[in-house]
């Protein structure tokens, strides 16, 4: 009995075409994989008929199955990674990617700026610092945190570190507040 009468009318006919057309089809499903949203059917596809070229390279012999197999365990993702690598430098993927910050620093880093010159002013707590919670300084109100400690609303507070966004502020001691109401030309204020 002939091999051919015990292969499905669809492998009957199997040809070299068949397995090209298959291997270039699971490239493709592969790459749209990257640009399409569904939820990994394209992987499943491509894998799919990665498989049924490599069974129909074998249908059509042992060498030709063997090159297939080859072909697509070796060439199939090379060629994957050198598209991928080369895509992003085309002008629809720079349509299509995001570039990166406008600004060398993040947004993080534009907020740590500006909370840069706070450090060594003096501002009072708005809120109750347990051990977080808000300070105004120079008229500006900030989030802080204290080394620890809890500071009522009102109490007066020096601004010691910018770490990251955050604000680390101490209270005041009442000789610091007397000593700078002297130096600002006023007489210290009685216990």
């Amino acid at each position: 009995m002939p091999t051919d009468a015990l292969l499905p009318p669809i492998l009957a006919e199997v040809s070299w075409g068949w397995v090209a057309f298959l291997l270039a089809a699971g490239i493709v499903l592969a790459v749209a994989e990257v640009f399409i949203p569904s939820g990994g059917l394209l992987t499943l596809l491509s894998v799919a008929a990665f498989v049924a070229a490599v069974v129909m390279g074998f249908v059509i012999g042992p060498t030709a199955g063997i090159v297939t197999l080859l072909a697509t365990v070796l060439f199939a993702p090379l060629l994957i990674y050198v598209l991928m690598r080369i895509w992003p430098h085309t002008p629809l993927a720079r349509r299509i990617i995001l570039s990166g910050p406008a600004s060398k620093g993040t947004a993080g880093d534009l907020v740590r700026e500006r909370l840069d010159d706070l450090v060594g002013r003096e501002g009072q707590a708005k809120t109750l610092l347990r051990p977080s919670g808000k300070v105004v300084v120079d008229g500006r109100t900030v989030d802080c945190v204290t080394e620890g400690q809890y500071v009522r609303p009102g109490t007066k507070v020096r601004v010691l570190a910018v770490r990251g966004a955050r604000v680390l502020v101490r209270p005041m001691d009442p000789a610091e507040t007397e000593g700078a109401g002297e130096e600002a030309g006023r007489p210290p204020a009685r216990p």
